[in-house]
């Protein structure tokens, strides 16, 4: 593992100018060399271990590597004796489909697990740098690199004594990784990827930036919502870890979390990202701090539509006894209503057996044997087919009738359109 900064030379007739950083830490240095600035202020502390990789083609080799004929051409030269290691590396002219693919794997091979990355995208022909960006987001997968930092010297943008800015372009990364990580969410319900963000790049923030702690929170809320359909806290729950402890309660604090961010539309690093938690806010529409019926159906189809199919087994079993006790106005929250009443009439009821066989607690079998004979029939087979299948699921198909995989979420997706029609004859 060890630092890294990639650069390419380019074929152009670089002239000396002061390459400036916009913050004290990093100054400005004088050279005709975008790559010489940055190995000498940016990579300054950097050690043995650390080196400098300069792609260049056959052509740069010769204008601007070591030019034979002119010394003010020799990046070579301006790079000897210095604290790092500096590894000079041809590429093809990136003109054809192969040679394009040939440079992705020079890049790909010169990084190791876990490095860190400075990027300089100043020169070279204009779709190798967009090519080694791609490369870098492979490579944060498959050898886990980190990106420290994408830099631009915008020599067209220097001033009349050949000052030219450098341009730090990493928030452009960091706004890539944002959008995926919403991405991941929207898609499969999984808001780690953000969790994980929050810490890396909002906790340098956070003792400064009221506008990165307020997207901490929302994150922190996302995770709470997120993690309680996993584990299925479908309850609403008051109190001080209600958002541990109900989905419901969790969204509404989500909510709660954007409004707050959004005094802050304006803030240069969190403007980007407005439109992406727009999205997260539409994606938890429908969850009730106040009913739990109303949150069951939207728990049952939010775990559909990201494929958590056991969970959503699990909430649309629960639901249907939540709509139970509603609807014989029994008490949903209260464990013996719904286990030992609005759950036995619908088991009794779903089995071949007669009514002298039927398992009922005595003190409340009037009530189950009321409610039984006039449950709806469609609710009845309904809760019987769930039920079939969330024991399988939960039994880790040892059954003698396991039921093959693919069936689970097709089977749910028309149970929950079955339990909606139910519903729908009560209006």
């Amino acid at each position: 593992m060890a630092k890294k900064l990639l650069s390419f030379l380019g074929t152009g007739p670089y002239k000396e100018g002061i390459y400036n950083f916009n913050n004290l830490e990093y100054g400005q240095y004088k050279t005709n060399f975008i790559q010489e600035a940055l190995i000498k202020t940016v990579c300054k502390n950097w050690d043995k271990n650390d080196k400098a990789i300069i792609f260049l083609t056959d052509e740069a080799r010769k204008v601007n590597w070591y030019n034979e004929e002119d010394k003010t051409k020799r990046l070579k030269t301006n790079l000897e004796n210095i604290h790092i290691e500096v590894d000079d590396v041809s590429i093809p002219d990136g003109k054809t489909e192969e040679e394009i693919w040939e440079i992705f794997d020079i890049i790909s091979n010169q990084i190791d697990d876990g490095d860190e990355i400075i990027f300089d995208i100043t020169h070279s022909f204009r779709s190798i740098p967009m090519l080694a960006l791609v490369a870098l987001n492979y490579l944060k997968v498959v050898k886990n690199a980190k990106i420290l930092g994408i830099y631009y010297g915008a020599w067209e943008a220097r001033n009349k004594e050949n000052v030219a800015p450098i341009f730090d372009l990493t928030p452009m990364d960091e706004i890539l990784e944002w959008s995926q990580a919403v991405n991941t969410f929207l898609r499969y319900g999984n808001s780690g990827h953000l969790k994980d963000l929050s810490f890396r790049i909002l906790r340098p923030k956070l003792p400064t930036e009221q506008w990165a702690r307020d997207t901490r929170a929302l994150i922190d809320k996302l995770d709470d919502f997120t993690m309680g359909i996993y584990t299925c806290r479908g309850m609403i729950t008051e109190g001080k870890k209600g958002s541990k402890r109900s989905i419901s309660i969790a969204s509404k604090l989500l909510k709660d979390c954007v409004e707050k961010l959004e005094v802050h539309e304006e803030e240069k690093q969190l403007k980007p990202l407005i439109p992406l938690i727009s999205k997260i806010e539409d994606s938890v529409e429908g969850f009730s701090e106040e009913d739990n019926l109303k949150s069951g159906i939207a728990t049952v189809k939010w775990a559909i539509d990201n494929k958590l199919i056991q969970q959503a087994y699990t909430a649309l079993d629960e639901t249907i006894k939540t709509y139970v006790c509603i609807k014989y106005n029994l008490d949903p929250e209260n464990f013996a209503h719904r286990e030992n009443v609005a759950q036995t009439a619908l088991k009794v009821m779903g089995s071949d057996k007669q009514e002298e066989e039927w398992i009922i607690k005595k003190e409340y079998e009037e009530e189950v044997k009321k409610i039984a004979y006039s449950l709806d029939e469609d609710l009845i087979l309904l809760s019987s087919r769930i039920t079939e299948k969330r024991n399988d699921i939960n039994h880790f198909g040892f059954r003698e009738a396991a039921a093959d995989s693919d069936s689970f979420l097709k089977d749910i997706k028309e149970y929950y359109e079955e339990f909606i029609r139910v519903l729908e004859k009560d209006i």
